[in-house]
């Protein structure tokens, strides 16, 4: 998945100065809210309806590869999804039983700070949602020092924050994040964050729990990189209870010469919580955990290769979207370029899945791309990934460029 917009509750600080506006103020376009809204439970459906396939596990799991870690700043972010838009629409929306299911910790989290939801550091933070995606604001906060005690280093590259001025202007956008950075630390603290991670410690003691017990085994992360001919220094698997259920997300960034990469995604299953005895946050659905995880890493190694193709080579096959562009937009792939991302990571998926030895799965995962879910250029892009992969014979980006030449003549028939 490549992103979630938080819908637009009021404009841009850097084009609206009144940042001090009580938040009942600034819920704008009660229309857009609605289409935005439908998209975000759209996506989170699309989640939870993937169906689960089974996994061959080898004995000595040994070392995963994997780093699993709770993070404050991935929690607040959430929590301010939640007190800043999903609490509000859940009181007038109308919620089916099985959304509040999914929803249901987040909506609780919600009812305990209401009182908060007034907040001058909240319409400041989530003021900024207008025109940035949910994992955008993720690939910076995985970066900073944990809330409170957050700031913008200068070690921090602009392309991660480059979003938060709507011009591109750098000195605007440094000015606006470190806004941003500022009023979630002043967030924290007014809420008392800390308080609230450390009341529910085991809650998030058992999402890691459960992480942990249904790791991918220990092939996973060669088999990847073997097929992406790529390398990364971190693969940190980052559960969280206040991003919604049913939702993740891929993101990396570079520090020096390593390279981090991040699957950050909410519960698999409603959450039961409300005894402590029987906590079961629902992310013990190892099947789950292996094909989100080659998914969203497989972003890690995917963007950069189509980032890296020449523009005209994007241009040229940008006419095979329009076949396409309801079922992808429905999906939040509203461009070709994302279109392309998600085609050749699930590309990816199959051949990894067949590579692990477990082909019932790629094969069911096929049918279930193009099938359901309208990847229609699958096939195409197999065909010379699956003969890349049996050959060896040149790099992954040489055969995603074959598999680009592939597109590029379907336009020409």
């Amino acid at each position: 998945m490549s992103g979630i917009m938080i819908p637009d509750v009021r404009k841009s600080v850097s084009r609206r100065r009144e940042a001090d506006y009580p938040f009942a103020l600034l819920r704008t376009n009660p229309i857009r809210h609605s289409i935005m809204h439908k998209q975000l439970l759209l996506m989170a459906t699309l989640f939870w309806s993937i169906p689960s396939f089974s996994q061959q596990t080898s004995p000595g799991r040994g070392d995963h590869g994997f780093v699993i870690k709770i993070n404050k700043n991935v929690e607040l972010l959430g929590f301010v999804y939640f007190l800043g838009y999903e609490g509000g629409q859940s009181e007038t929306a109308g919620y089916s039983s099985r959304t509040k299911a999914r929803y249901a910790y987040g909506l609780d989290v919600y009812k305990q700070y209401k009182s908060h939801a007034g907040s001058k550091h909240l319409a400041v933070a989530i003021g900024f949602a207008q025109n940035i995606w949910l994992d955008y604001f993720l690939n910076l906060l995985v970066q900073l020092d944990e809330f409170p005690h957050a700031k913008l280093d200068n070690d921090i590259a602009l392309a991660y924050y480059r979003r938060f001025s709507p011009k591109g202007d750098s000195t605007e956008a440094r000015a606006n994040a470190s806004a941003f950075i500022d009023a979630m630390n002043g967030l924290y603290r007014e809420v008392d964050f800390e308080l609230y991670m450390q009341q529910n410690a085991c809650k998030y003691e058992n999402a890691k729990s459960q992480v942990t017990a249904g790791l991918p085994d220990s092939r996973f992360v060669p088999a990847m990189e073997s097929f992406y001919q790529g390398h990364l220094d971190s693969y940190n698997l980052l559960p969280s209870l206040m991003i919604p259920a049913g939702m993740g997300f891929g993101v990396k960034y570079k520090a020096g010469e390593k390279t981090h990469a991040f699957h950050i995604f909410g519960s698999f299953a409603p959450p039961v919580y409300h005894v402590d005895s029987q906590l079961n946050m629902g992310f013990d659905n190892k099947k789950h955990l292996l094909e989100l995880s080659t998914h969203e890493f497989g972003h890690s190694f995917v963007n950069s290769a189509i980032d890296r193709l020449p523009a005209e080579m994007i241009t040229a096959t940008e006419s095979l979207y329009e076949p396409i562009s309801q079922a992808m937009s429905d999906q939040a792939y509203t461009t070709w370029k994302s279109c392309l991302y998600e085609h050749f990571v699930r590309a990816g998926e199959i051949v990894i899945a067949q590579n692990l030895g477990n082909m019932a799965d790629a094969m069911a995962l096929k049918e279930h791309y193009i099938a359901n879910r309208k990847f229609i250029y699958l096939p195409e892009l197999l065909k010379e990934l699956e003969s890349y992969n049996a050959s060896k014979n040149g790099s992954y980006m040489q055969a995603v460029e074959r598999a680009m030449e592939r597109l590029r003549e379907k336009t020409s028939k």
